[in-house]
C-alpha cells in the first residue's frame, strides 16, 4: 500500500523518484518510488522501446512457474495444452506455496542493493505470473462458459502482486512487461530494407515467442511479434531524435526518423498476412480483456480476487484477500514508441497526453497510484478534460514502465529547452521533413483503425459478453483512434500551412483521402457500440 504520496507538476510531468514521491509497503517489505524507478531502469534500455533482456526460464526455485506457463498455450508445438484441456487452473493450485517466501527474500536482497540481475529475475517473475494470472481468467470463456475465472490464487496471486509493485507496473496483464515487448526473441539480424513485403512476412516469423495463449506460430504468433517487429525500429527513431534536438546534423537525422516511422508502417500492415482477420477475435483478442469495462460481464461486479494479499474476506471463496478492480488491460495504446513519436513531432501538443495541467495531472497520478483507475467523480469539480486526454494521462503513469514514462519526459523537457522545432519551422526543406514523418504517423493511425474495422467489427465473435466497441485496455472503439487521427492531421497543417507547392500539395491529397475513411471506420464502429449496447440490455 502506497502512503505519503506527494506530487509536483511545476512545469513538466513528474516520474517517479522526480517529482512524484511516496512509500510502498507490500508483505512487510518497504521500498520507494526511487527504488521502482531504479529497478525499471534495470530492466529496459535506454534510448529505445526494448527491454535489456527477453523473458528467460526461471531457474530454482520458482521453475515450476515457467514450467508450467510454457504448457498453457492452447496450440502447444503440436499437442494440446493445458488452456485447451481446461487444466490450467487444477495445475496452478498445485504451486509450492513456499515460493513466496523465496521470492520476498530475493526482492528484500534487491532493495538493499538493486542490480540488473536481481531485476531481471523479478521482471521475468512478473512476466510468467502475469501470464499465468492472465490464462485463468480467461481459460472458461475460451472453454465454452459465459463467465471468465475471478480467483488468482495464493502463491500465484503474492508472486504477481508483489513483482508488479517493484516494477511500477499494475496487476494487471500489460502490453510492455508482458504481452510483446519482453516476451518474444528477436533474431540478431534485421533487415537492410522493409520494402519487400515477403522478406517482411518472413522476418516476423522468425521471431520466435516465449510463453502464448493460443499458438506460437499461427495467428497469435503473428499478431505480438509483427508489433515486437515495429518496437525495434524505436532505437533509430529515439537515437537520431535526440541527436537532432542536439542540433547535430538535423536533416539527416530527419531523415532517420521519417525512415524509422515508414519501416514501422511497412511492418505493421504485414498484419494482414501473419494474422487472419476472421480469427482474432476467437484465437487473440479474447485471452486480452482487461478488467477496465468488462466487470459485471466476463469478470465479477468488485473485479479478480487475489488469495492471501489482504484482509477482505470473500464469502464467495472462503478466505481472506484483496479485490483487485477496474484496472486497463493490455493494449498496443501502453506502447511507448508512439507517443515519444508524438512529441518529437510535435502531436503532442495536440494530444495534451504530456501537456501539463498541474492540478488535474496531480490528481490522475494520485488516483492511478493508489487504485490503477480515476471516475469522473474523482476529478477537480471545475476540470474540463475530455475522455481522450484523461486515458492517455492515465496510460501515462500507471500502465507503461516508469523507465519509459522517464523517457519520454526527459525528451520532452529536452524539446522545451531547445530550438529544435524553431529551427525546422524556418526551414522549408527541414519542414518537409517532419511533415513526412507526421505523414507515417497518419498513415499508421489510418492503418489501424481499417485493422480495428477488419480484425474486430466485422469479424465473427463466438464469445457472447466481448465488447466490440471497447478496446482491450478499455479505450472507446467509436472515438479513441479518429481523435488521435484528427490531433495528428492538425499538427500536419501547421507544418504545411498555405504553402502551395508540390511535397505540401502531396501530403494534403494523400490526407484528404483518409479523413473520408476514417469517418466511413467511424460510422462502422458507432454500430458496434449500439449492438453492444443492445446485446448487454438482453444478456441482463
Amino acid at each position: 500500500m502506497k502512503q505519503n504520496i506527494t506530487i509536483k507538476t511545476d512545469k513538466n510531468f513528474p516520474y517517479l523518484g522526480q517529482g512524484i514521491n511516496f512509500n510502498e509497503t507490500c508483505f512487510n517489505l518497504k521500498f520507494d518510488a526511487s527504488i521502482i524507478q531504479k529497478t525499471s531502469e534495470l530492466i529496459w534500455q535506454p534510448n529505445s522501446t526494448l527491454p535489456y533482456s527477453t523473458l528467460q526460464p526461471l531457474p530454482h526455485p520458482f521453475s515450476s512457474i515457467s514450467d508450467l506457463a510454457s504448457e498453457m498455450a492452447v496450440n502447444n508445438h503440436g499437442k494440446t495444452g493445458l488452456i485447451g484441456k481446461k487444466e490450467l487452473l487444477d495445475e496452478v493450485l498445485l504451486l509450492d506455496d513456499g515460493l513466496m517466501n523465496h521470492f520476498i527474500l530475493h526482492v528484500k536482497k534487491h532493495i538493499e542493493k538493486p542490480t540488473r540481475k536481481s531485476a531481471q529475475l523479478i521482471a521475468d517473475i512478473r512476466c510468467w505470473t502475469s501470464w499465468l494470472a492472465n490464462g485463468i481468467k480467461i481459460e472458461p470463456i475460451f472453454n465454452g462458459e459465459k463467465k471468465a475465472c475471478s480467483f488468482i490464487p495464493w502463491p500465484l496471486s503474492g508472486l504477481l502482486l508483489l513483482s508488479s509493485k517493484i516494477t511500477g507496473q499494475q496487476a494487471e496483464f500489460e502490453y510492455a512487461a508482458d504481452y510483446v515487448l519482453r516476451s518474444g526473441i528477436l533474431p540478431e539480424h534485421t533487415l537492410d530494407s522493409f520494402d519487400n513485403m515477403k522478406d517482411n512476412i518472413d522476418y516476423i516469423r522468425s521471431i520466435k515467442p516465449v510463453v502464448s495463449f493460443h499458438d506460437f506460430d499461427g495467428n497469435e504468433q503473428g499478431f505480438r511479434m509483427t508489433h515486437l517487429a515495429m518496437e525495434r525500429t524505436s532505437k533509430m527513431m529515439i537515437q537520431n531524435s535526440l541527436d537532432a534536438i542536439d542540433g547535430n546534423n538535423i536533416a539527416q537525422n530527419l531523415e532517420q526518423i521519417e525512415l524509422a516511422l515508414k519501416q514501422s508502417n511497412q511492418l505493421f500492415n504485414c498484419m494482414w498476412k501473419v494474422s487472419e482477420p476472421l480469427l482474432y477475435n476467437k484465437e487473440v483478442r479474447i485471452f486480452i480483456q482487461g478488467l477496465y469495462g468488462n466487470q459485471g460481464s466476463i469478470y465479477d461486479d468488485k473485479g479478480l480476487f487475489f488469495e492471501g494479499c489482504g484482509e477482505t474476506y470473500s464469502e464467495i471463496h472462503n478466505m481472506k484477500g484483496c479485490y483487485i478492480g477496474h484496472l486497463h488491460g493490455q493494449t498496443g495504446a501502453n506502447s511507448s514508441y508512439h507517443p515519444i513519436a508524438d512529441e518529437i513531432t510535435g502531436i503532442g501538443k495536440h494530444t495534451h497526453a504530456y501537456v501539463c495541467d498541474n492540478e488535474v495531472d496531480a490528481c490522475i497520478i494520485e488516483n492511478i497510484l493508489s487504485k490503477g483507475f480515476i471516475a469522473d467523480e474523482d476529478l477537480p469539480c471545475d476540470c474540463e478534460i475530455d475522455s481522450l486526454t484523461k486515458l492517455l494521462k492515465s496510460f501515462r503513469v500507471g500502465y507503461r514502465p516508469p523507465a519509459h514514462h522517464a523517457m519520454i519526459v526527459k525528451t520532452r523537457e529536452k524539446l522545451q529547452n531547445s530550438s529544435y522545432f524553431d529551427t525546422i519551422e524556418s526551414d522549408q526543406n527541414l519542414r518537409k521533413s517532419l511533415a513526412s514523418s507526421v505523414r507515417w504517423i497518419i498513415q499508421h493511425r489510418i492503418d489501424h483503425y481499417k485493422m480495428v474495422v477488419g480484425y474486430i467489427l466485422k469479424a465473427p465473435d463466438p464469445y457472447r459478453h466481448q465488447t466490440k466497441a471497447k478496446g482491450t485496455g478499455g479505450s472507446p472503439t467509436p472515438s479513441f483512434l479518429p481523435k488521435m487521427f484528427t490531433n495528428t492531421i492538425d499538427r500536419l497543417d501547421e507544418l504545411v500551412g498555405n504553402t502551395d507547392i508540390a511535397w505540401a500539395n502531396e501530403l494534403i491529397a494523400i490526407t484528404n483521402g483518409h479523413k473520408d475513411s476514417m469517418e466511413q471506420f467511424k460510422k462502422i464502429a458507432l454500430q458496434a457500440e449500439k449492438e453492444d449496447s443492445q446485446k448487454n440490455r438482453s444478456l441482463s
